[in-house]
């Protein structure tokens, strides 16, 4: 009976061998990241764990059958027998131990393998569609994406074949399904990794889409094309590097050493090579605020193209279908009310907003491989993003009931911030200079006063009240206490407070965009402005 239990414990460690390398993986990544050690694999003593020492004995004895059979396998030229071969060094891999800890451990450079390859990707192939793909598929649905990016298709037509990573200077995500981040830790391209899982050659199409971008043109929700690259060929595994943001211009500030939110990445030497044909290069996220606030999605998808022919995207004729799509009563396109000027023009602000995800995969007969997404809103850090590329700051909000109020607040909003910003962050700012721009009320310089006997007295009265309190305190633990009676003391715990980031009212985002310089809002004047300061009798009773 006894080792019959023997026997089953040794089974059971067998098959959750993964599992307890990588309880051990944890507490040594714990105990070593603040020191900054490089981690190796260390195996458990023998004789340490009676089931591991089983287990293990059953490893070797199945690891001799494999080099047996591979030895055996190597010599022959057939075509079964060469992927019968692959499929027992696969197997070979499977029972090495610190191939399961460099796995779980994340420790694996997959662009610089040459031993054991084939068996870290059969280990990532599985992870991807036992653990990966039922979470990816479940936020997905929590996030709307299939009802708002592929109309009328359900999550089991469009289950993804291909792993799609994504990952930013500072991140180190396994999958990209949702994750919140600020907008500036995404001014340049993310690293994308495409995994096929397949040695079958095939060219793809990534297009990267914000599916809540708002339009002053139609009045409504569009999607908006950050990135498109089409013709990409991939062959089990591709890695784009991250880095490309070609309209993304120097900063006015110095963001070097921000951390947490504030984390501004790294300008790159220079430009990445990207495979493939770049038809609308990287532009990066900038939500603009709005009031209620709105968290913006940003889908990335992968397309799996037909046939070896490139893609032929012709920008010219989506521009003329998104100016030709909608007029006005006075045949007055919709595309002129939002302002379009050089900076817009050379990033192809028309043409990134003529299209929608679903819309190209149907137009050019692509079908969806894969897709990951992250979330972002708008902050403090945001403006900066829209001087970066040198184009013009929307706001958003409800229509004022009171324009004349409003119009006299961005007013004096706008001085305020003129005065207060200057060259530095808005995140520099202090709550109290945040509060005034949001307010868009003059401060108020209290008059002099003359001190007479009546002030005089009632100060000397109120600065006695206050000190009242102090001396009965001193009093009562002096000299004059009773002898033997304790004065217990209060000891008050003050948790410490999280330091959260200020938002912006609607009357102080357009204060800042205003006082930008070079922005087109500090110069032009709007219908409900100019129907305030230019109302004639706007002092009667009309």
């Amino acid at each position: 009976m006894r080792a019959v239990t023997c026997v089953k414990s040794a089974c059971i460690a067998s098959r959750s061998i993964r599992a307890y390398v990588t309880i051990g993986t944890t507490a040594k990544v714990t105990s070593s990241e603040s020191a900054g050690k490089k981690l190796s694999f260390v195996a458990p003593a023998l004789g340490s764990i009676r089931a591991y020492d089983e287990a293990l004995k059953m490893l070797e004895h199945e690891q001799a059958k494999l080099n047996a059979d591979i030895s055996a396998l190597s010599s022959s030229t057939k075509l079964e027998d060469l992927t019968l071969l692959k499929a027992k060094k696969v197997e070979l891999g499977y029972t090495s131990l610190e191939n399961h800890w460099k796995f779980n451990a994340g420790a694996v450079d997959f662009s610089a393998l040459k031993e054991s390859a084939e068996t870290f990707e059969v280990m990532k192939a599985k992870r991807f569609k036992t653990v990966v793909l039922p979470k990816l598929v479940k936020l997905a649905e929590s996030h709307q994406i299939y009802v708002d990016a592929f109309p009328g298709k359900s999550a089991e037509v469009l289950r993804p074949k291909v792993n799609v990573e994504v990952n930013f200077q500072n991140t180190a995500w396994e999958a990209c399904y949702g994750q919140p981040i600020p907008p500036n830790w995404a001014l340049y391209s993310p690293k994308v990794t495409i995994n096929t899982h397949s040695d079958k050659p095939g060219r793809y199409t990534l297009v990267l889409m914000d599916l809540d971008r708002p339009s002053l043109s139609s009045n409504s929700i569009q999607e908006w094309c950050h990135w498109l690259v089409t013709d990409i060929p991939v062959t089990n595994r591709l890695t784009i590097e991250a880095g490309s943001s070609p309209f993304l211009g120097t900063s006015a500030v110095d963001t070097t050493g921000l951390t947490g939110a504030s984390f501004h990445p790294t300008k790159p030497s220079g430009e990445p090579v990207i495979p493939g044909n770049v038809v609308l290069p990287y532009v990066p996220p900038h939500p603009a605020n709005s009031n209620p606030r709105k968290t913006h999605r940003y889908l990335l998808t992968v397309f799996e193209q037909q046939g070896d022919a490139p893609l032929n995207v012709q920008l010219e004729s989506i521009r003329d279908e998104a100016l030709n799509f909608r007029r006005g009563e006075l045949d007055k396109k919709v595309w002129e009310k939002d302002i379009i000027g050089e900076k817009e023009e050379a990033m192809k602000f028309i043409e990134r907003g003529g299209f929608s995800t679903w819309g190209l995969g149907v137009k050019h007969n692509l079908t969806v491989a894969g897709y990951a997404f992250f979330t972002a809103g708008w902050n403090l850090h945001t403006p900066d993003i829209f001087s970066r590329l040198g184009i013009h700051e929307p706001v958003y909000g409800e229509f004022p009931k009171n324009p004349l109020d409003t119009v006299h607040k961005i007013t004096q909003a706008t001085h305020t911030a003129a005065s207060t910003i200057g060259d530095k962050l808005l995140t520099s700012l202090s709550l109290q200079e945040i509060q005034r721009i949001n307010s868009g009320i003059k401060p108020v310089v209290p008059r002099f006063k003359l001190p007479t006997r009546s002030s005089l007295k009632a100060e000397e009265l109120k600065a006695k009240t206050v000190a009242a309190p102090t001396k009965v305190d001193a009093k009562s633990s002096g000299k004059g206490a009773k002898a033997g009676k304790k004065v217990a003391s209060k000891v008050v715990i003050v948790a410490p407070r999280v330091k959260k980031m200020p938002r912006l009212t609607t009357v102080g985002s357009v204060a800042v965009v205003r006082s930008k310089e070079g922005d087109v809002a500090g110069v032009a004047t709007g219908d409900v402005t100019k129907s305030v300061f230019e109302k004639r009798g706007r002092y009667h009773n009309v």
